[in-house]
């Protein structure tokens, strides 16, 4: 089954913490490696992000565990040259087959060297009842893979920011992205109006129409 991987981001989800103002001369902060150790480790341990390539240095990241890709990370002095780096790399999708590796579906970007302040984002249509074909302008069902993999996502995120235990309300904000999803909280959904016409058009007995409708609250 195609993986179907739009152009714009699905859902993105901002990590902030108020302890450092917007200033340049303290890059990096104190808690950086800290930080980054505990975000790198959820993330490769879920299998959400396997970090292959750093923003702003060439080659691909080769390493055995995380301390010594964030070794790789501050390596030639970069947490001291740059502001701000996001990374890339593959992901493993859960299937009835077995795993499958994608390649930049989840990301993380605009991590800053000078404020505790990044994101995580996705342009994947993995974790979504229904994909969006852009080949054909429409949406097509996406159950097997959604089902087996639609709760590792605010798993991770909650993970994420509960171990980093920064005070970040706007993670639990309402939001509306491209294509019709919807992020409440940490969970990701096609918007109620999106799903409901969708799903009119091309009804389908193995969802539950109602009982996603009720987790949007």
């Amino acid at each position: 089954m195609k993986l179907y991987t739009p152009r714009e981001i699905r859902g993105s989800w901002y990590f902030k913490s108020n302890k450092y103002g917007y200033d340049y001369d303290i890059a990096p902060y104190p808690e950086i490696l800290s930080d980054l150790k505990k975000v790198l480790s959820v993330l490769i341990e879920s299998k959400m992000l396997l970090p292959r390539f750093l923003q702003g240095k060439d080659g691909e990241l080769i390493y055995k565990n995380v301390e010594d890709l964030v070794t790789l990370i501050e390596a030639d002095n970069f947490l001291y040259k740059c502001f701000v780096f996001g990374i890339k790399g593959d992901t493993t999708i859960y299937t009835e087959q077995g795993e499958e590796i994608h390649s930049e579906i989840f990301s993380l970007v605009g991590f800053r060297t000078f404020q505790q302040d990044f994101a995580l984002s996705t342009k994947s249509d993995i974790w979504l009842p229904m994909a969006f074909d852009e080949n054909s302008d429409s949406f097509v069902w996406n159950l097997e893979r959604y089902k087996l993999n639609y709760y590792r996502l605010p798993a991770v995120l909650k993970k994420i920011n509960d171990i980093l235990g920064w005070e970040n309300e706007s993670l639990m904000s309402r939001e509306f992205n491209e294509r019709g999803s919807l992020q409440i909280g940490y969970d990701l959904f096609l918007s109620p109006e999106t799903i409901i016409s969708e799903y009119n058009e091309n009804p389908n007995p193995d969802f539950n129409l109602n009982e996603y409708l009720l987790k949007m609250g």
